[in-house]
């Protein structure tokens, strides 16, 4: 179910004065193939609008997407992202019984969790995560304190489930990832503030042998 290795999360206040669809669309046509929409701040009606164009420009690549479950993001709001035939799914944050109720309501859905702990990415897997994203796992200028490549390397002998490591990812990073056992590798800053996100996922393609 989880075809990908590389997952690309989306914040357009780092990729400024770009538009957000500009980046996703270059993303994906080199070769990105799943996308989390993860843009707290928007409201209920701009979310679905930004999901419904995004998922326009993915859709004929094969990319996969999955909106974050902001404050925003209620029962009924889901609801109708979840009808879109361009969204795939959800991603939760750190929360396992959010996680246990977005499962049950969609279970036809992929479904991503945010984890921090190993406690965490075995609670997630319990609660029905398809997939987890474990971090930080390399020092970011929004969180100054990384748990560590020999953390991850715990992280994904404990899960039962695919884990993305995230936080500082570089294509130069990425490899030491995958060699600690990650399934693949979810990056925001890496290709949202480059000056070219082809060249970035490329140079992400060339380091990891494949996306």
């Amino acid at each position: 179910m989880i075809d990908f290795r590389f997952y690309l999360v989306t914040d357009r206040t780092r990729c400024a004065p770009r538009s957000l669809a500009s980046i996703v669309h270059d993303a994906c046509v080199s070769g990105v193939r799943a996308v989390q929409l993860r843009e707290k701040d928007l409201s209920e009606t701009d979310l679905v609008s930004a999901a419904t164009r995004l998922s326009k420009l993915m859709r004929p690549r094969g990319a996969k997407l999955f909106v974050n479950v902001s404050p925003f993001v209620d029962r009924d709001t889901a609801g109708v992202l979840a009808a879109s035939p361009g969204v795939d799914g959800f991603h939760i944050p750190d929360e396992p019984s959010l996680l246990v109720e977005f499962r049950a309501l969609f279970p036809k859905l992929l479904i991503g969790a945010s984890t921090h702990t190993l406690d965490g990415v075995r609670a997630a897997a319990d609660a029905g995560a398809d997939f987890v994203t474990f971090g930080p796992v390399f020092e970011t200028s929004h969180k100054p304190r990384p748990e560590g490549l020999d953390v991850l390397r715990e992280a994904c002998g404990a899960a039962a489930v695919p884990v993305f490591a995230i936080g500082g990812v570089t294509a130069e990073r990425a490899r030491e990832c995958r060699d600690a056992g990650a399934h693949g590798v979810a990056v925001i800053g890496a290709v949202m503030e480059a000056s070219s996100a082809r060249s970035a996922v490329r140079a992400f393609a060339e380091a990891m042998g494949e996306l």
